[in-house]
């Protein structure tokens, strides 16, 4: 009897603390101001909890054509970037943010050097040979987060998160951030819609 009634027990336990968990997308659509393309904008959430291992994936940064590729890189903390230089001629790749300082200096085409992004923020590329050359890595916190397609649609993935209060954040190099409460409290999937202003952007965490 004891036994038939532990067993019914656990299978209540696990139904609520499954019930805890949204299982479902966070999607929508940004309206950016004065941006002929809507894509590129990173849309996440804060107050989620944060990666719990390091990432097993590199990723990469390429130099071809006297530009990045891509223009916005988002990448977990700890991330491993590669940056290749694919190009006919050498490039000097660095970064003066306070996320992540360095310096390749000059590197001809075929070579490629590695960086290790520790902690969370706004990168900033720039090419000490070619001043048109700029890009962004963004380090982020938790895996909440999706970049707007070029109609600026979005879709985070925001299976077995816990249901609560969270913030969804935006960035973009040319617009000004926004910052929205969120009460998810359903394991259903929420669509909205966030217009966003011309201006300049800040910071990812504070």
């Amino acid at each position: 009897m004891n036994n038939k009634f532990l067993f019914i027990f656990t299978i209540v336990l696990c139904c609520m603390s499954t019930s805890l968990a949204i299982a479902a997308d966070l999607s929508g659509k940004v309206s950016p101001q004065g941006l002929r393309k809507a894509d590129n904008i990173l849309v996440y959430l804060t107050k989620t909890p944060d990666f719990s291992r390091p990432p097993q994936n590199e990723f990469v940064m390429d130099q071809n054509n006297l530009t990045f590729l891509p223009h916005v890189l988002v990448i977990p903390r700890n991330g491993i970037v590669s940056f290749p230089n694919s190009d006919k001629v050498a490039h000097n790749v660095f970064s003066l943010s306070r996320t992540k300082k360095f310096n390749f200096g000059s590197y001809k085409p075929g070579q490629s050097h590695k960086v290790t992004f520790d902690k969370p923020g706004i990168v900033e590329l720039r090419c000490d040979v070619h001043a048109e050359m700029i890009a962004y890595i963004l380090v982020m916190k938790s895996p909440y987060y999706a970049l707007t397609d070029k109609k600026g649609y979005f879709k985070i993935d925001i299976t077995d998160l816990d249901t609560g209060k969270y913030y969804l954040k935006t960035w973009h190099e040319k617009l000004k951030n926004r910052k929205i409460a969120l009460d998810l409290t359903q394991a259903e999937s929420k669509s909205m819609t966030i217009k966003l202003k011309r201006g300049a952007p800040g910071v990812l965490y504070k």
